[in-house]
């Protein structure tokens, strides 16, 4: 995996002023960062309330117990 990510890819994010929410998930940061382009590009000429789309490496989950 690109960047050093063992656990599976990138997601897109989309970041209010009150907290985030996950848009997507892609296997490369190229296909996150072109979605994220998009999507902020739609965001600006019809604003939902979205203040910007980031992009993150995927963590790995925890192990309970």
């Amino acid at each position: 995996m690109p960047e050093g990510t063992e656990s599976g890819g990138f997601k897109v994010v989309g970041v209010t002023l009150f907290g985030h929410i996950e848009v997507a998930r892609y296997p490369t940061l190229e296909q996150a960062e072109w979605r994220a382009k998009q999507l902020a590009a739609e965001a600006e000429r019809s604003p939902r309330g979205y203040v910007q789309y980031l992009v993150k490496p995927v963590e790995a989950r925890k192990r309970r117990g």
